[in-house]
């Protein structure tokens, strides 16, 4: 029987679910980053208000922490489901994330990681996913990949570390890859290239690599979270140390950190089954690693951060998962148990990035969007004419099918105005209208506010309304009106219904449009619930809200 051995301190709700968390570091604050299945990536203070956030054209699956120009302000690295990898900064004065860098590959962007690699002074970007690569990138204005590594199977987890190689007297910061069909390999590089060191296969897709001392004998390991249903811990070659099963669940991700304040490190996995499993080391060069507590949410968890609290430096547990929110806990027993005398074997050098380097770097940097709307606006601000649009975002690798989808989204909003709606972050607003709600011209980018659809009177067109119309010339050309087939379900009519629509602002004009197709008002409710359970449908509150189809 395991006593509860922690302690609760905050629970967030979320928009959607949660599938990737960081800690932003900027001078004496600290921000929590996150996002998820609404295409968006949230700033939250340590005060639990959210101050910005951005939006994606894909999933946010991955996000990375760290300060790439040494101005004591981290960046932030995002990998996207459409394949978007992005770099954001913080803008310290107005508080809001500022789209740095961006490229996009084909298929989803699973693992992200930043860290000078390639031993030059400066941290390299690096980023793998669904088009089975690896991609290493220089700097923020590289506008191509370094060095290309390519696998058989996505590649699902990376990770940078320092590990001691017995044949080497200095510790290599090694490059360790994971991939779908459970391949890993270290990576180091040697007189300027690139080198394989090992390569081993486990035949279970690797969900997580992280590196740090779980043996306490002063050397790092490679902790493995698989798809049996195991944590593996490997030496620096690769051999595999211990095993520890997970029997309610798979693991899904990893933190390795000391979290009771006895000098050890901990291993932290988040589960598929929701539980979150704490595993310590109570000994000094030893194996014997056991189960120290757990704790249980309803569904999976997909990430883990942690946080330094204000109070004693004891560090907070923060995960997220499929029950869209957030939790933070706190081991009951920090500061409690004897400090571990754990000899420091690894000196690890800290990355320095002399101020010419800095100052190089500062001057590189311009404002990108991180969604194809906004390109869209910017794209017409700086050639003002739409003769070329498709040419500009095809140039910038969005597929043709994907633009047209936008200008008909685009072109299904003509007839709106926004209302503005303020909220606490602590809640969780509804669909209902609010008593008095200011109308506001829809500016380019979009204030952080929700927003609802009403119709109104067509008046004299805006230049706004042009475009909209103009667009209308492309969506019209190239998008085909979907129609349900008479014998259809209701599942079957929903989707088609979807399809044409593109995004349904309310679930009142959802429900009731699908009603005059001719089904029962209560089995489309149940329908449209049941659907977005399975992850079929989601309502999103990014922009544009509404109903629509997953795009996974």
């Amino acid at each position: 029987m395991i006593r509860k051995r922690y302690r609760l301190n905050w629970m967030f709700e979320c928009p959607e679910a949660v599938l990737t968390c960081c800690i932003l570091k900027c001078h004496n604050n600290n921000y929590l980053v996150f996002g998820g299945h609404d295409k968006t990536l949230y700033l939250m203070d340590e005060k639990m208000n959210i101050v910005d956030d951005r939006s994606f054209d894909g999933w946010c699956r991955c996000s990375y922490a760290i300060d790439l120009d040494g101005d004591g302000c981290d960046e932030i690295l995002v990998g996207a489901g459409d394949g978007s990898f992005m770099v954001l900064k913080l803008n310290v004065e107005k508080q809001k994330l500022l789209g740095i860098m961006r490229y996009r590959s084909k298929g989803k962007v699973n693992c992200c990681i930043a860290g000078d690699f390639t031993r030059n002074g400066k941290a390299d970007l690096i980023f793998g996913g669904e088009d089975k690569t690896l991609k290493i990138f220089d700097e923020i204005s590289s506008k191509e990949s370094r060095y290309v590594f390519y696998y058989d199977s996505w590649v699902t987890a990376c990770t940078l570390g320092y590990l001691k190689l017995p044949d080497d007297k200095i510790p290599i910061y090694g490059l360790l890859v994971g991939t779908k069909n459970g391949s890993v390999q270290l990576i180091q590089i040697q007189e300027g290239t690139p080198d394989i060191i090992w390569q081993r296969d486990f035949h279970s897709q690797i969900n997580d690599i992280q590196v740090g001392d779980v043996t306490n004998d002063g050397f790092n390991e490679i902790i493995l979270s698989t798809d049996d249903s195991n944590i593996k811990v490997l030496n620096s070659e690769g051999e595999l140390l211990k095993e520890i099963p997970i029997e309610e669940g798979r693991p899904l991700s990893l933190l390795i950190e000391d979290i009771d304040g006895d000098n050890a490190k901990e291993i932290i996995a988040g589960c598929a089954d929701g539980s979150l499993k704490v595993f310590h080391n109570p000994s000094l060069n030893s194996k014997d690693i056991e189960l120290k507590w757990k704790t249980k949410v309803s569904t999976s968890i997909q990430d883990i951060c942690y946080l330094m609290g204000t109070e004693q430096d004891v560090k907070h547990i923060v995960f997220g998962g499929y029950d869209r929110s957030l939790r933070n806990l706190t081991d009951f027993e920090w500061g409690q148990k004897p400090i571990l005398e754990i000899p420091q074997q690894i000196q690890i050098p800290e990355v320095q990035i002399s101020e010419e380097k800095k100052i190089e770097e500062e001057v590189k940097i311009e404002k990108v969007p991180t969604n194809i709307r906004e390109y869209i606006f910017k794209i017409l601000k700086d050639i003002g004419f739409l003769q070329d649009l498709i040419k500009e975002l095809m140039k910038l690798g969005y597929t043709r099918s994907e633009i047209l989808e936008e200008f008909e989204i685009m072109r299904t909003q003509k007839m709106i105005t926004y209302e503005k709606i303020t909220y606490p972050v602590w809640s969780l607003p509804g669909e209902e209208k609010p008593e008095k709600a200011e109308e506001v011209e829809i500016p380019a980018e979009e204030p952080k506010v929700i927003v609802k659809p009403m119709v109104i009177e067509e008046v004299t067109k805006s230049d706004k309304e042009r475009l909209v119309d103009a667009l209308d010339i492309y969506s019209e050309e190239a998008v085909p009106t979907a129609k349900p087939s008479s014998d259809a379900s209701l599942n079957n009519v929903i989707i088609d219904y979807l399809n044409q629509k593109k995004v349904v602002s309310t679930k009142n004009k959802f429900v009731e449009d699908i009603v005059q197709k001719g089904f029962d008002k209560d089995d489309v409710d149940k329908e449209i619930d049941s659907m977005k359970e399975q992850g079929i449908i989601t309502y999103s509150r990014g922009k544009p809200s509404g109903w629509s189809l997953v795009k996974k």
